[in-house]
């Protein structure tokens, strides 16, 4: 890459599932078809993890441009204390309102599903050309390099290569089982990662797992406009659903095709998934070799265990935490 680096957006998607008037909506729009994984609770839970996100950007991510927090007519409580305690410069976070994202599909919302949301990410205006897509339970754990994501213009893709075939025959399985019997049919990640390298032609995916992706918006823009059908049936899902597949898939598979990657194996992040992982997930947070981490279901954890947590990660970040996010989240 030249010495002049382009800084690279950063998007991360987030919701309030106690807003009553968001509780409203979605219950409006649940019926008998719904996966049951698809509406749990825990989906759309917000437990401050949004908070630790944005400042380990802050903090070890200084190729970061834009950071845009996608929600739904919705704004964490204490975001505005990053710009107002001098933590980022004037404008660095951006809310982006599904009205915003979805301009020109506005026949999909409301969409309660994160697949419908990060298919349509390549239509924030501004967005710089390569972009890193998170969840708001992820996080940087250690000083992140560019060359990371994005090497000679070339993504940086880590996983590994896996075959379409039982994937797809679970797939095709289970939607004949909901089809002929009304059995509903469970989205999985892994089925939606196969489908997004059966869109193009491939018979093997390179899976992914849980950490930031970088993705590049012209590939996604391009392919979108070639097959409007495919977008539209995307994102007219307002819950997961079997029949989607996994944007982050879509745009590697495209890229691989197009020799704009980097393939590299997977690997290890701070991970923690239950109360089993509290202690190796918090002796993680100080490893500087394990550069991310996933706080998943912290709403999940027993308020002792919760209260740990919560605690680690305020000393890790409190150099970039405004002083009312740490008081405010330390149960």
């Amino acid at each position: 890459m030249k010495d002049s680096i382009q800084p690279i957006d950063i998007v991360i998607a987030w919701v309030d599932g106690q807003d009553l008037n968001l509780k409203h909506k979605r219950q409006q729009f649940i019926n008998q078809s719904a996966a049951s994984n698809a509406i749990e609770a825990t989906r759309f839970a917000s437990n401050d993890e949004i908070y630790f996100c944005i400042a380990s950007i802050l903090k070890y991510v200084p190729y970061c441009g834009k950071i845009y927090v996608v929600t739904d007519q919705q704004s964490p409580q204490w975001l505005d204390q990053f710009e107002q305690q001098n933590l980022c410069e004037k404008d660095k976070i951006r809310i982006i309102d599904h009205t915003e994202l979805f301009e020109g599909h506005e026949s999909a919302l409301p969409t309660f599903n994160s697949l419908s949301i990060e298919t349509m990410l390549w239509n924030i205006r501004g967005l710089s050309e390569h972009f890193i897509y998170l969840n708001d339970d992820f996080f940087f754990n250690s000083p992140s390099n560019i060359h990371d994501f994005l090497d000679a213009e070339r993504m940086v893709i880590y996983g590994h290569w896996q075959n379409n075939f039982i994937k797809k025959m679970k797939y095709l399985i289970r939607r004949f089982l909901q089809e002929k019997m009304g059995k509903i049919a469970q989205p999985k990640y892994s089925i939606a990662q196969m489908l997004s390298a059966d869109l193009v032609g491939l018979t093997k995916y390179y899976e992914i797992h849980h950490r930031p992706h970088i993705l590049n918006k012209t590939i996604l823009t391009q392919y979108f406009q070639q097959y409007p059908s495919i977008l539209e049936k995307q994102i007219s899902f307002r819950f997961r659903h079997i029949d989607q597949f996994l944007p982050v898939g879509l745009s590697n598979h495209l890229a691989i095709l197009s020799n704009q990657t980097i393939l590299k194996d997977d690997i290890e992040i701070a991970y923690l998934k239950d109360d089993r992982d509290i202690q190796r997930f918090i002796d993680q947070l100080t490893h500087s070799e394990t550069q991310f981490g996933c706080i998943q279901s912290l709403d999940q954890l027993e308020q002792n265990a919760e209260q740990k947590v919560r605690s680690a990660l305020i000393d890790k970040f409190k150099d970039v935490l405004p002083n009312q996010i740490q008081a405010s989240i330390a149960v």
